[in-house]
């Protein structure tokens, strides 16, 4: 359905009908309901949201700010600080207490007390703090000691392929298979947990860091920690080259991968041991009850991701009901200009999917929000904390309501999935493909209509099973690239080993090369529709790509012109013989279920150019092949970002708008105002909506229900809204 092709029917049937009061009734059983109050005559006091799982911080209304504090912030003005943090109306502070420097009068040997601090800066901040009922996240970095504390223990440290240590700013990277990683951080929490009411723990720059601020890598770290640990769990040699294509690197990724989930998980259940209520915080997900990411810009990116908020919350809410996402918003420029803001339209749409995606808010500063050189953005984060506060009870126990799920594959093919499906307003969950099958993701995926499968290269045979069965039973799937061609840890395999993909197992490797299309047959366009392709005969592919061979009950679609001439013009053609029998796309039918296989990386070649023979390419897979229902329509731009959220007792739910019409190429300004956005909807469950709000402009919408469908018309969007739905007896 195109429905912007509706839009003045149903703005003519909705809005034409404006005379006739609450429950009035027109033709053909048409409800249309007009909303007298203003927004504040909703009594949200009396709304009750639930409890997710009667902790504070999962799927709960947390406001972060963390302060990465310099050593000299130690003689910062402690009430202008706390002040700052309530005038943000945050209601969690993450702040530096201890590795590289501790910010109170440790006592032990090892642990470098900040030269400037004069008492106790953690126990004056967490005491004030706590007074204002602001929790407070201690956070600690292990990853580098101080070089005088470092010249007294070089077992502790790692050392790279040049066989030296790595010094940066008198800081000293340590090993994570080192002493000081493996024993003495434990001495360090212990004194700080038991010293300190603190709520959490969070963890900095953990795992294998191999890179320095430069961002110049230095290696496999080659210390005797490293080098007996792997010989002993592998008994093989430390390899001294990051490269894929070798089988002892590949197994090398698995033992840091082991290692590094030993290590977390044993900190972890040590900090819980010590207090069971303390929140574990870091990037990874062994051991922790939130997983730190991080929205930021970088200094080689001239164009940033759009949609990195989005990314990161969904891939934690789609694959853990027991750990929460905590993605943060980096305030700062990138590293080497940390006293300098991103661009603010940008930042705020980062927080702006962090909220409306259902994660918590989250911004990281270098100093403390007072002490800022470039103050821009301050006054945007006072204003979205402000308004979660005011319906913090609306961002609480909730769930997103998505029929779709796209399972984490690799790079650019994975944001290129989430680009497309953004823009074709399909609403999605991210899943870890490690969830799958796991006793911790919050739906199994029969509960999905479909699965996207973008390049996930990387499956195991328990996966591939779980896939394999999903399309049996009637799941749908679309899968791109690489999907199922190597095992988990990395090694190739010779086939492509998901059976329900209609390929035979083995495959060609045809290489990347200019000047090769696809061939779009009038034969494609009369089986998959005409409108997508009416005029468009070839397709771009800038991508390696598989042969495949379809099974007999599979058919392909599209045929490949392999590198085709481009020069010079009187040489730009090639003949019919030129088209090959290779397909494009594969479809199948599977048991009940049924799959399209695109054997090159579509996603990656919209993220590449943004084209529209790939996005026509895949709307009409999943529109008119897979045959996906939506749960929402629309006739918004692809620059509307939409979100559904529903409240898991029953309370509410609503749909979130983000307007990205501000960006021009690498320049993020205020987002020009779209009007009339038409939304249809089917409320969960068939619940009956007696009125529908507009948080953001305070203000109420006229709506109608036709057949279980409610149908209403946001007038104008600025920078974001949420369009809350209530229900009868709330």
């Amino acid at each position: 359905m195109h429905y912007s092709s509706r839009k003045d029917f149903i703005k003519k049937t909705l809005f034409g009908a404006a005379a006739l009061s609450i429950g009035s009734t027109v033709n053909n059983g048409v409800s249309v309901f007009r909303n007298e109050r203003s927004i504040d005559d909703v009594d949200f006091d009396a709304i009750d949201p639930g409890s997710y799982d009667n902790t504070w911080w999962n799927r709960a209304p947390v406001r972060l700010i963390q302060t990465n504090l310099r050593e000299i912030d130690a003689m910062m003005d402690v009430e202008a600080y706390v002040q700052s943090i309530l005038d943000g109306s945050a209601n969690v502070v993450l702040l530096n207490v201890g590795g590289i420097v501790a910010n109170y009068p440790t006592q032990l040997p090892y642990h470098y007390r900040n030269p400037f601090m004069k008492g106790d800066l953690v126990g004056t901040l967490v005491d004030r703090l706590h007074q204002h009922d602001v929790k407070v996240i201690g956070r600690f970095d292990f990853s580098k000691l101080n070089e005088v504390l470092a010249e007294k223990k070089p077992e502790w440290l790692y050392v790279g392929t040049h066989g030296k240590n790595v010094n940066y700013n008198g800081q000293v990277h340590t090993c994570i298979n080192g002493g000081y990683q493996q024993e003495y951080l434990f001495h360090i929490l212990k004194e700080a947990i038991i010293q300190y009411p603190l709520d959490g723990i969070f963890f900095n720059m953990i795992g294998y860091t191999t890179t320095d601020y430069n961002d110049e890598s230095h290696g496999i770290c080659q210390c005797e920690n490293c080098k007996n640990r792997f010989f002993n769990a592998t008994g093989a040699q430390l390899p001294v080259v990051e490269d894929i294509d070798d089988p002892v690197f590949r197994e090398y990724n698995a033992f840091k991968s082991a290692t590094s989930d030993e290590l977390f998980n044993r900190i972890g259940k040590f900090i819980k041991e010590l207090n069971p209520n303390l929140v574990v915080n870091t990037y990874t997900d062994a051991g922790v009850d939130m997983i730190r990411m991080e929205s930021s810009s970088h200094i080689r990116n001239q164009h940033e991701w759009n949609y990195f908020s989005t990314d990161h919350v969904k891939r934690v809410l789609g694959s853990y009901d027991d750990r929460a996402p905590s993605n943060l918003l980096q305030y700062f420029l990138a590293l080497g200009y940390r006293h300098v803001a991103a661009a603010p339209s940008l930042s705020k749409v980062w927080v702006l999917q962090n909220m409306l995606q259902g994660g918590a808010l989250d911004v990281y500063v270098i100093g403390t929000l007072v002490n800022q050189a470039d103050r821009a953005f301050i006054a945007i984060t006072n204003d979205l904390y402000a308004f979660h506060k005011k319906h913090e009870k609306l961002f609480t126990n909730l769930a997103p309501r998505s029929k779709v799920a796209l399972v984490r594959g690799n790079g650019e093919e994975y944001k290129g999935m989430i680009r497309l499906l953004s823009e074709e307003h399909i609403l999605f969950d991210i899943i870890e493909p490690s969830a799958i099958g796991s006793d911790h993701i919050p739906r199994n995926i029969d509960s999905y209509d479909a699965l996207i499968l973008g390049d996930v290269s990387m499956m195991g045979d328990e996966l591939i099973g779980h896939i394999d069965s999903y399309v049996q039973q009637g799941g749908k799937v679309l899968a791109t690239g690489f999907t199922a061609t190597r095992d988990k840890t990395g090694n190739p395999m010779a086939n492509i080993r998901l059976k329900s993909l209609g390929v035979k197992p083995g495959y060609e490797l045809v290489p990347r090369a200019k000047s090769t299309y696809l061939s779009i047959s009038t034969t494609d366009k009369d089986v998959l529709g005409d409108s997508a392709f009416r005029d468009i005969d070839l397709m771009m592919v800038y991508a390696d790509f598989l042969k495949c061979v379809p099974t007999d009950q599979a058919k392909g679609y599209f045929r490949l012109v392999p590198s085709t001439m481009f020069g010079p013009p009187e040489k730009c053609y090639f003949m019919a013989e030129e088209i090959t029998d290779i397909p494009g796309m594969i479809v199948n039918e599977y048991g009940k279920g049924h799959t399209v296989f695109v054997p090159w990386p579509i996603g990656a070649q919209y993220n590449f150019k943004g084209h529209h023979a790939h996005r026509a390419l895949f709307a009409t897979v999943l529109n008119d092949v897979l045959k996906i229902e939506k749960t929402i329509e629309t006739d918004a731009s692809p620059l509307i970002e939409i979100s559904h959220m529903v409240n898991r007792k029953g309370a509410y739910e609503w749909i979130g708008l983000i307007n990205h019409a501000g960006q021009l190429g690498a320049t993020f300004r205020d987002p020009v105002s779209i009007h009339q956005i038409t939304l249809r909807f089917k409320p969960v469950d068939n619940m009956n909506i007696k009125a529908i709000r507009m948080l953001r402009a305070e203000r109420h919408i006229d709506f109608k229900e036709v057949d279980g469908w409610v149908e209403c018309e946001v007038p104008r969007l600025d920078d974001f809204e949420v369009v809350l739905c209530l229900y009868d007896g709330h």
